[in-house]
């Protein structure tokens, strides 16, 4: 998948299902949302899930962090690609690389827990050059999105604490290209 392909899914459906629990798939499946964000789970088990994925027109991003099954490293990641997963999340700015390498679209979390440890996660980003930004929680981006934008290239996706519509509608109005959340009721929501 390219950027422009999930910024285009993105547009289709500004809400991606973030899946928590094996429970979460079919009502993501079933749902609106285009994009689905694995956040647990065995990398063995994603095979099957991303083809019925794909069959809907939807991608899948698996969050590297937390899969379990796997190596953090090339031959990881070229397993992912040939199952078709179409992105990965990771904190580690050494595989935003060597998942792009591999033909995966990379997403890196901007956690926002102290304002100063700002700069240093800037850098961080900065030095990896993610195709997108997830900042977390992102419930807070509209507070931090003029600093954001003026310090990274983005795009950028919000994720956590994100519960209703007008969450949605507020951080969409800020800059935000996608909202991540494991609230159903948002995976349904109009566009």
């Amino acid at each position: 998948m390219t950027r422009e392909e999930f910024l285009r899914l993105a547009r289709v459906h500004p809400v991606a299902a973030a899946i928590k629990a094996e429970e979460d798939w079919s009502p993501a499946l079933e749902s609106r949302a285009c994009l689905l964000f694995a956040q647990y789970g065995d990398a063995f088990a994603l095979e099957p899930l991303v083809e019925q994925a794909h069959a809907r027109g939807k991608g899948v991003v698996a969050h590297l962090d937390w899969l379990a099954g796997i190596g953090k490293d090339r031959a990881g990641l070229a397993y992912l690609r040939q199952i078709g997963l179409d992105a990965v999340i990771t904190s580690r700015a050494s595989l935003v690389g060597a998942a792009r390498a591999e033909g995966l679209l990379t997403i890196q979390p901007l956690l926002l827990t102290e304002e100063s440890a700002l700069a240093s996660c800037v850098r961080q980003i900065v030095q990896a050059q993610p195709d997108l930004i997830e900042v977390l929680p992102g419930i807070i981006f509209p507070d931090f999105a003029r600093t954001l934008r003026a310090l990274l290239p983005g795009p950028f996706i919000a994720g956590g604490f994100i519960r209703t519509h007008q969450e949605v509608a507020r951080l969409l109005a800020t800059g935000c290209v996608l909202i991540s959340s494991s609230a159903r009721q948002l995976w349904q929501a109009a566009a």
